[in-house]
């Protein structure tokens, strides 16, 4: 694993919008993560899940790390929503205290104000 040669998955995947879910945790936790995912969306209409910062999701098969190398595509999805239930797994495998909570609560939250 290296630092070295940061893939730029933006220009790969032609990256249109993406949301920082390391505030879905600390809304879920009460603390600032350690690691945390981005839900990145392609201009051709997929979906992925990306590491944003941290280590600890480095080992979740189907979750992009531009940072290590050799790189590997992450899992595409074909809708927004198939994405944030991956990363909600995901998320869960790393915060396991978050197993039983509704993460998509938090984003109920945001329809509200």
């Amino acid at each position: 694993m290296s630092n070295s040669e940061v893939v730029d998955t933006h220009k790969v995947y032609d990256t249109i919008n993406h949301e920082h879910l390391d505030s879905l945790v600390s809304w879920a936790t009460g603390e600032f993560p350690d690691a945390g995912l981005n839900l990145v969306e392609c201009a051709d209409g997929r979906w992925f899940v990306e590491v944003d910062h941290g280590r600890a999701f480095d080992d979740i098969a189907g979750v992009s790390r531009p940072t290590l190398t050799p790189y590997t595509a992450p899992a595409f999805f074909q809708s927004e929503s198939e994405a944030r239930e991956f990363a909600f797994t995901c998320i869960k495998q790393v915060y396991p205290d978050l197993a039983s909570k509704d993460l998509s609560e938090y984003f109920s939250d945001d329809d509200d104000e």
